[in-house]
């Protein structure tokens, strides 16, 4: 079983909440409201995120985040990785 963190729950709640928005361009605040988060966290995710290629930022008075591919070519595991970091396996599962 996969444990993951709740920044990393909570970073899949905030890419879903991208994927709903389709094409448009979410601020952090509106991102913080529809995914019932406060704006630091989400401020905190999506930094994360960005630096591993899953969303960019647009700045200027309409400009917010928004995925940098299709959703269908995002994956859990792109997610995952992007905020826990590489995924391994334990040396008890290599044998």
């Amino acid at each position: 079983m996969l444990r993951v963190s709740k920044l990393t729950d909570y970073a899949t709640i905030v890419m879903t909440c991208l994927v709903d928005a389709g094409d448009g361009v979410l601020s952090a605040q509106c991102l913080a409201e529809r995914a019932r988060l406060e704006v630091p966290t989400v401020s905190k995710l999506l930094k994360q995120l960005a630096q591993a290629g899953l969303v960019v930022s647009t700045r200027g008075i309409n400009g917010g985040y928004r995925l940098t591919r299709t959703p269908q070519r995002i994956s859990i595991a792109d997610i995952v990785i992007a905020m826990e970091g590489p995924i391994g396996m334990t040396e008890c599962s290599a044998h």
